[in-house]
């Protein structure tokens, strides 16, 4: 009985072993699992951190975004390191800037000049980071429209209006008289041209009160005048602008367009009558592309910045 005990007692012990072993290797095991979280965890919060530091603040749906981010559509490849963040405009965008919410801004030449001049605390670099074309989509339904507007385009050109215009929103002249639109009205369809625009990009289109100005606006003015048409201009976000031409009487999207071949699916493009490019904005007291003399010299100095 004894010696039975004995064995009986060894056998309960060596089991009790065998489980204080499994139960450590289990603890080990979710200690592992545990350490592995929260390594995964703080990666991710530095990713996430990293992302946040190299954006670049752009207008939704303009040239900007699809250069930071890269688009087969356009052509570009991207910065490298850098996502692009979205605001409705170019002065939203900027004054983020300003704040130091983001570093970098990314915005049109001209409406770039324009809003360094307004707000205080940020430059532009001025180096052209991508050439463009700017054009007017018409509806694809419309070819009669399309030739008379390219005729309007080439009579501006010769006889000296369209650099008067231009000229005049780059001297912020006083001669700048703003434009005021129609009400729509489908029974008059012929007798209306109808644009869709976004105000929200000066020099070319802005609001003045109830109003509206800019280089586009007077170039659509005379359009309108030449062809005896009534102007109504329609306001929307950029994004809307191309896709809502043909739909709800609007003929003709206005908006500092760039001609690509993604956009060329939705409008058909007018002659070209400006040429564009995207500028870098930065903080006032950023010296890092002081000796920067090309667009590769800037993008270098971006993704320098990332590595």
């Amino acid at each position: 009985m004894q010696i039975w005990m004995y064995n009986y007692d060894i056998k309960k012990t060596t089991e009790a072993q065998k489980l204080r072993k499994e139960e450590r290797k289990m603890k080990k095991f979710i200690s592992i699992i545990l350490t592995l979280t929260l390594i995964c965890g703080a990666l991710f919060a530095l990713s996430s951190c990293g992302a946040t530091k190299y954006e670049i603040a752009v207008q939704s749906g303009t040239t900007a975004e699809y250069f930071v981010n890269g688009d087969a559509d356009w052509e570009f490849d991207g910065i490298s390191g850098f996502t692009a963040k979205c605001y409705d405009n170019g002065g939203l965008a900027v004054t983020d800037l300003k704040n130091g919410v983001v570093k970098y801004a990314m915005i049109d030449e001209q409406p770039a000049k324009a809003l360094v001049k307004t707000i205080s605390g940020v430059k532009v670099i001025d180096i052209p980071l991508t050439v463009e074309e700017y054009a007017f989509g018409v509806d694809k339904n419309q070819p009669q429209l399309l030739a008379d507007i390219n005729a309007v385009i080439a009579e501006i050109k010769a006889n000296g209006t369209l650099t008067a215009i231009v000229e005049k929103y780059a001297t912020n002249s006083p001669d700048i008289a703003p434009i005021e639109s129609a009400s729509f009205d489908a029974s008059r369809a012929d007798k209306q041209l109808v644009i869709a625009t976004n105000a929200e990009f000066s020099p070319f289109e802005y609001k003045d009160g109830n109003k509206f100005a800019g280089i586009d606006m007077e170039i659509m003015k005379y359009v309108a005048d030449k062809l005896g048409l009534e102007i109504v201009i329609m306001d929307m976000k950029f994004e809307a602008v191309v896709e809502s031409v043909g739909k709800n009487g609007i003929d003709i999207a206005v908006s500092g367009l760039t001609v690509n071949e993604k956009r060329k699916e939705f409008v058909n493009f007018t002659d070209t009558y400006y040429n564009a490019s995207q500028l870098l904005i930065v903080a006032e007291n950023d010296t890092s592309f002081d000796s920067c003399k090309t667009a590769d010299d800037v993008i270098a100095v971006l993704e320098g910045k990332v590595k």
